[in-house]
């Protein structure tokens, strides 16, 4: 027997083991068992992204994996919200800045002209551009008391408005509100506003049309006014600019074109007349014995004869390639495109006629004119000359005895 107890010894230890053994991997199967819904809930957690916060709560079948899943969602949720205001903030920004950004484009634009028609077009430009090539029409208003169509982008626009018409009286009134105007087709939404300049003075109307939204929002209504308050003063300085370009190049007693104006003019026709290879006349004109009438009737009897003067030549011209001019006290210029020495000689005579006839001076007597014609380019084939040989025919009518048309 005592041989035997080694052997026994061992069996037990190995029976013991083997329990043991057992018992480790039994265990070791049930932790893994009860731990899989934490390791599923922590691979949900190690992969979440912002589009899966956004998603409901994922499930689990561990009450204790669950109840954390939704913890932790709970605790998400609030900064889910916060980053979707601040996306939205973000975008709000943006927009803000591209519109801001615009502006500036656009005022820069502006300082690189100063005639109105030139700031209008880019005024309509610029807001078509910033709502997505919507059409943009721009109405001023006329001396009648109307409103004619100044630029358009896009669309097809009416070409003058009625003052009277109930929606331009809403828009000048400062709210277009729901009225469409008449030429609209209405599943077109309109938004318009008047148009200003640094006064505040109301000149105009401004309205957009849009084939790709469904309405306007008040933020665009804004946005539009916005633009327009800061397009008024490139009006203010366009208007201004134009008000003295036109005392530059106007005679203010006879309101016909001064010297100025027609050195460019003629230089502009002499360049138009190469180019065409069709010939112009010059006529030039001037009062027989003039001096006297001032020296009679006094000066201000001699400003009204040439104004009666400036007037019958204003008349003459039928064209719009024909202008007239006072070039000097007494001495007057026509301008005639496309016209030949007989056709301008003819121009002339019936000048003459009319002006013998008017018969404007106190005692009923007759102012009578001596007139040159000369035709480019066969009488000078640049500015100075065709003005010498007009000059010269001018002279020789005078001395021929005055009230007579002479041609080069």
């Amino acid at each position: 027997m005592p041989a035997l107890e080694p052997f026994l010894t061992a069996a037990v230890l190995a029976a013991i083991a083997l329990a043991l053994l057992a018992t480790g991997l039994a265990g070791f199967r049930l932790a893994k068992h009860r731990a899989a819904p934490q390791r599923e809930a922590l691979q949900t957690i190690s992969a979440l992204t912002p589009d899966s916060l956004r998603q409901g709560t994922p499930d689990s079948e561990d009450k204790l994996a669950r109840a954390a899943l939704i913890r932790l969602w709970a605790l998400t949720e609030p900064v889910v919200a916060r980053q979707r205001q601040l996306l939205d903030q973000n975008g709000e920004l943006q927009r803000r800045y591209g519109q801001a950004r615009a502006l500036i484009d656009l005022m820069a634009e502006f300082n690189e002209v100063m005639q109105l028609a030139a700031v209008l077009d880019r005024l309509s430009s610029g807001l078509s551009r910033f709502f997505a090539g919507d059409g943009v029409a721009i109405w001023i208003r006329a001396s009648q008391g109307g409103f004619d169509l100044a630029v358009k982008v896009a669309e097809d626009f009416p070409s003058s408005l009625n003052p009277h018409d109930r929606w331009v009286a809403t828009v000048m009134a400062g709210d277009a509100g729901l009225i469409l105007p008449f030429w609209l087709d209405r599943e077109m939404p309109c938004m318009a506003a008047p148009l200003l300049d640094a006064q505040g003075q109301r000149i105009g109307i401004v309205a957009l049309t849009s084939r790709r939204r469904p309405a306007y929002t008040a933020e665009d209504g804004a946005f539009l006014r916005t633009v327009i308050g800061h397009a008024s003063m490139a009006i203010q300085n366009a208007t201004m600019y134009e008000f003295i370009d036109t005392l530059s190049r106007i005679d203010p007693l006879t309101g016909l074109a001064n010297r100025r104006e027609f050195d460019r003019l003629l230089l502009q026709e002499v360049v138009r007349s190469r180019q065409s290879g069709q010939s112009f006349s010059l006529i030039m004109a001037d009062l027989d014995h003039f001096k006297q009438v001032n020296d009679r009737f006094g000066h201000q009897e001699g400003d009204r004869a040439l104004q009666q003067i400036g007037r019958l030549i204003q008349l003459v011209p039928k064209r719009a390639t024909d202008a007239a001019f006072r070039i000097g006290g007494e001495e007057f210029a026509v301008l005639m495109g496309n016209t030949d020495k007989t056709g301008a000689v003819g121009l002339s005579e019936t000048l003459r006629g009319v002006t013998e006839g008017a018969r404007f001076l106190p005692t009923g007597e007759a102012v009578t004119i001596s007139l040159g014609v000369a035709t480019f380019p066969g009488d000078g084939e640049d500015a100075a000359t065709l003005i010498a040989a007009a000059d010269r025919a001018l002279y020789q009518a005078k001395a021929a005895g005055r009230n007579r048309v002479n041609a080069a």
